[in-house]
């Protein structure tokens, strides 16, 4: 395996293994972590991201086929995000990579830099560092049988411009029904909300009409305390999109304890 596509993979692992180690230690040492994650989930994640990070670092005979689960579990992201967005960016705000989603959360607007790490540095990256890795796997079929070695090398070739294609499309779309006006609206809304309207509303979907001047704007808020979506449409039919969570408004407060009555002595007469 080359030298440079081992480092590259280490480099991600890394990264990845960062975040990581970062929920864990702020579920365990910081008091009023908005997000309460499972330590033993956390702590499975960093194994497996560490174990990468020595498979590759070593060269071991594990690394190919960690590059071809890596690949796997890219797609099924990938697919996940093309045909249930919001079920994706709710797993974003879980998952124990969350920092390294937000490194290319530029904002509204600016889904570009989501868009090529969903696209391009998850799934088409993946896709060719697990052919890289298991190239020996790929020649000997080539050199056993010929037309079956192309046919299957089509099939990670196809993927591969597939993801180049929904990159674009996707950045497309977002350029054709993007409205800043709507989004500032969405985001207005967003600072306003309170906890008791999270805890009110929770799982819940409401819509009503916003004016702005003599422009009517649709709102639909999709309340959830990990994730509520607040979608504004402009009556043009652009929208603006407003994101946030509020999970220290649904962690469920401790009960106090009520004192035990102590007894005293009675003072010595």
């Amino acid at each position: 395996m080359p030298r440079t596509l081992r480092a590259l993979n280490v480099l991600a692992a890394l990264v990845t293994l960062a975040s990581a180690l970062a929920v864990l230690v702020s579920n365990l040492a910081v008091p009023g972590y908005p997000y309460r994650d499972s330590v033993p989930v956390v702590l499975a994640y960093c194994a497996f991201y560490a174990w990468v990070v020595h498979a590759f670092w070593r060269g071991t005979r594990s690394a190919p086929r960690l590059a071809v689960a890596k690949a796997v579990g890219a797609l099924l992201f990938v697919l996940l995000f093309v045909r249930a967005p919001d079920l994706a960016r709710s797993w974003m705000n879980v998952t124990p990579a969350r920092y390294v989603y937000q490194l290319f959360d530029w904002g509204p607007g600016a889904g570009i830099g989501m868009y090529a790490f969903v696209f391009i540095l998850r799934g088409a990256w993946n896709v060719v560092n697990a052919i890289s890795c298991t190239r020996d796997w790929w020649f000997a079929i080539r050199a056993r049988s010929p037309l079956l070695g192309r046919l299957l090398t089509a099939v990670p070739v196809a993927i591969t411009v597939g993801c180049v294609w929904q990159f674009m499309l996707f950045v497309r779309i977002e350029a054709r029904t993007y409205s800043a006006e709507a989004d500032e609206i969405a985001r207005m809304i967003a600072r306003s909300v309170s906890c008791d309207d999270v805890r009110a509303k929770h799982g819940t979907t409401t819509s009503d009409v916003r004016m702005r001047g003599d422009r009517q704007y649709e709102v639909t808020i999709r309340w959830g305390c990990q994730d509520t979506r607040i979608l504004v449409r402009a009556p043009d039919d652009r929208v603006g999109v407003a994101v946030g969570a509020w999970p220290q408004c649904c962690v469920p407060a401790t009960p106090v304890r009520p004192m035990k009555p102590t007894t005293s002595a009675a003072p010595p007469a």
